[in-house]
């Protein structure tokens, strides 16, 4: 299968190309159209306008989503049997209505968000097309969850007066839910489209160059430079590209159609079973989204949500990425080391100094965004055009990488189509938020979970994290996000758990969903790519993303983990956290300087558990259970010869090499 069709069924229709292919006229129209939203939104985000005296503030985010609307309409066919080589009718007057009811806001933003409360015939008329062309272009490009989502948050507004118990409301009449939806700055075209069409959209574009100037291809190399060569060194290989490149594109399904066919390709070929080179890459692409300095889209909203600067929230997701990430590479080496796996030969990897002699100058803008966001603290969408000027600039210290004119315009045009694929989703989350507003929604349901989870905080976050896989499946992390922000995270932090904390626990879990089956779709693009199960490929990438889920709860408890404390009761937590996160990884793989029994697997599994909690108590009795374990295992190599591992165990994660590679 394609890349194209495979995220075509992973829900990023435009990103995939598995739209419409126009000819002549038309096909000049769609990428001219592509090419003027990607360069309007970043000459909007470096203050061109503004410097000129142009004010667009909101009506910015009604331009974009009108240029959002017609490419979806005109690229992304309604079903598989539509046509693909030219436009159906009904879809031109899907072009017509979407287009024309957001560009009347943007023409006429001043005047009708002022008097939001008073909408006329025309407006009722273009806020009902507004509402159901979002809804469809959603389904169109995230899927039909997420329309039906939306949908349900409108017929919760009209006929909230019908819903039993804390659910119930009154009923508002379709002109006010019209005039809240439609017109309102703080509705469909309030903060999320706001975060959409400003950050995620440069930060999307931003990717996109990156790919095309080569720098993705160069940091798989360095990765292959550095790891290579160490047992298991693909797989090693796949979760440093990831997360490196994971960092910018916040999307773990992208990030899987990026890297999977070179690392999947490379850990099959040295003998790794299709299903776990394949959940490999799923889970360290899922990594991507929580690790900074770049994260997922959904981190960027959480910062306007809680008020505080993007950088406070980066800051606080790094040890706890960290310990994903430093779980998977011993997993990884663990399962390599029992099962005998070996590195790429020599003559296969290249020279470290030869590899960042081509290509140290990619380094910089990775650098400069850090700069920029950490250091200045400068707004977070100009510090990634910043990075992006850089990235051009840089890229002609070498011929082969030079963004050229034809380059430029590529990743204009694939950073606007793929940022055309969120864009509904803007919609459908202002669509909720803008329920949530007017019902009240937000404050009862809130009520009704603490009195459902009998006020225990434990049993509220199980219900929050089971909450969130589920709304997970099929859904964006974004989407996952936002819902469960307005509804649970209120509840969380009445329970008396920092704001920050019970919006990271909710991100954490958001972003599990895509790799936790039975819908994960990152794990699904993993098993298409590595031609495996779905469902192994789902559970192996379930269990070595598996501090993904132990660690929101602890952090919940403990903000050290979250960087916030004194100094040193932080690094006594990082110290601590890192060895009990090896401890977990030997527990899971079976293996920890030589093979581990089912006892020791559990005495492994305790000791983990307590070195990652914070507190010197239970550091103590973690390093007393971790040190049981390892002096078994040692002096059992000392009295024992080494045995052949049986084949059945072998089997797990190992199949025999080829002859050739």
């Amino acid at each position: 299968m394609e890349a194209t069709e495979l995220l075509d069924r992973t829900g990023e229709a435009l990103a995939a190309g598995r739209s419409r292919r126009y000819s002549g006229l038309m096909g000049k129209l769609v990428s001219s159209l592509a090419l003027a939203m990607g360069g309007y939104i970043l000459l909007y985000v470096s203050d061109l306008f503004f410097n000129l005296g142009i004010e667009l503030y909101g009506a910015h985010r009604a331009l974009v989503y009108t240029m959002v609307l017609t490419l979806v309409f005109l690229l992304v066919p309604a079903t598989k049997k539509a046509p693909r080589d030219r436009l159906p009718w009904y879809d031109a007057l899907l072009v017509a209505g979407g287009a024309f009811s957001s560009f009347y806001i943007f023409l006429n933003w001043e005047p009708v968000t002022r008097f939001y409360g008073q909408p006329t015939p025309l407006i009722l008329v273009l806020g009902g097309i507004m509402l159901l062309t979002t809804l469809e272009a959603a389904r169109r490009t995230v899927g039909a969850a997420v329309a039906i989502l939306g949908a349900f948050f409108i017929f919760y507004v009209l006929f909230g007066n019908y819903f039993p118990g804390f659910l119930f409301t009154r009923g508002y009449s379709y002109p006010r839910m019209i005039g809240h939806f439609y017109t309102s700055d703080g509705a469909l075209f309030g903060l999320a489209m706001e975060i959409f069409s400003v950050v995620v959209a440069t930060y999307v574009i931003l990717g996109q160059f990156i790919q095309v100037s080569g720098a993705g291809e160069f940091f798989l190399k360095l990765g292959i430079s550095l790891v290579g060569q160490y047992r298991g060194g693909p797989a090693k290989v796949c979760v440093f590209a990831s997360s490196l490149f994971g960092t910018v594109s916040g999307s773990a399904v992208a990030n899987v159609v990026v890297d999977g066919p070179i690392t999947i390709n490379m850990m099959k070929g040295l003998g790794y079973r299709a299903p776990f080179a394949g959940g490999v890459e799923a889970a360290a692409s899922n990594g991507g989204q929580i690790m900074p300095p770049v994260m997922g889209a959904a981190a960027f909203l959480m910062a306007e949500i809680l008020g505080v600067p993007y950088w406070s929230v980066a800051v606080a997701a790094f040890l706890p990425a960290l310990l994903y990430y430093v779980a998977l590479y011993f997993m990884l080496d663990f399962e390599a080391a029992k099962t005998g796996l070996r590195g790429l030969d020599k003559e296969e990897i290249p020279g470290f100094f030869a590899t960042l002699k081509e290509g140290w100058f990619f380094l910089i803008p990775i650098v400069v965004l850090l700069f920029f966001i950490g250091y200045l603290g400068y707004n977070v969408a100009k510090s990634g055009l910043y990075s992006l000027l850089v990235l051009v600039a840089v890229s002609y210290l070498r011929k082969e990488t030079r963004l050229t004119l034809p380059k430029i315009k590529s990743g204009l045009e694939q950073g606007a189509l793929a940022f055309a694929d969120l864009g509904p989703a803007a919609g459908v989350i202002g669509i909720i938020m803008a329920s949530v507003s007017l019902t009240g929604l937000g404050m009862t349901l809130s009520s009704g979970l603490i009195e459902a989870s009998g006020g225990q905080l434990w049993l509220l976050l199980i219900l929050t994290a089971i909450a969130s896989i589920i709304m997970g499946m099929g859904a964006s992390t974004l989407l996952v996000y936002i819902v469960l922000a307005m509804f649970v995270a209120p509840a969380i932090t009445k329970m008396g758990v920092e704001p920050l904390a019970a919006h990271l626990f909710i991100f954490y879990f958001g972003c599990m969903s895509l790799v936790t089956p039975p819908v994960a779709l990152a794990a699904y693009a993993a098993a298409v790519i590595a031609k495996a199960d779905y469902w192994k490929t789902g559970w192996e990438a379930s269990r070595l993303g598996i501090v993904g889920y132990i660690v929101p709860f602890i952090f919940v408890y403990q903000p050290p983990l979250l960087l916030h404390g004194s100094t040193g009761e932080v690094l006594l937590a990082a110290v601590t956290a890192v060895i009990g996160t090896i401890a977990l990884a030997g527990s899971m793989s079976g293996y920890l300087f030589g093979s581990v029994f089912w006892w020791q697997r559990i005495l492994l599994g305790l000791g983990s558990l307590t070195l990652i909690y914070p507190g010197w108590k239970t550091d103590l009795i973690g390093l007393a259970l971790v040190a049981i374990v390892v002096v078994g295992i040692k002096l059992a190599n000392m009295v024992a010869p080494r045995t052949e591992i049986p084949q059945a165990e072998k089997s797990a994660t190992y199949r025999d090499p080829p002859t050739r590679f």
